[in-house]
């Protein structure tokens, strides 16, 4: 239960992180960098939700 609550907020800390130490070295380097995070969560979430079946099997 913990797992499943911890793992994305570790995620978002990591994208937090990678987009801040980015903007560090660069400034439009952290917004570029962010983007491509958001972008990327929103490619993924859609293979996944486009794989999950949304009714039971065999109906058709």
């Amino acid at each position: 239960m913990i797992l499943m609550i911890l793992t994305p907020l570790i995620g978002v800390l990591g994208a937090l992180l990678l987009s801040y130490g980015a903007w560090l070295i660069y400034p439009p380097a952290g917004f570029i960098t962010g983007g491509l995070l958001c972008l990327l969560w929103s490619c993924l979430t859609a293979r996944f939700l486009s794989t999950t079946s949304t009714g039971p099997a065999g109906d058709e």
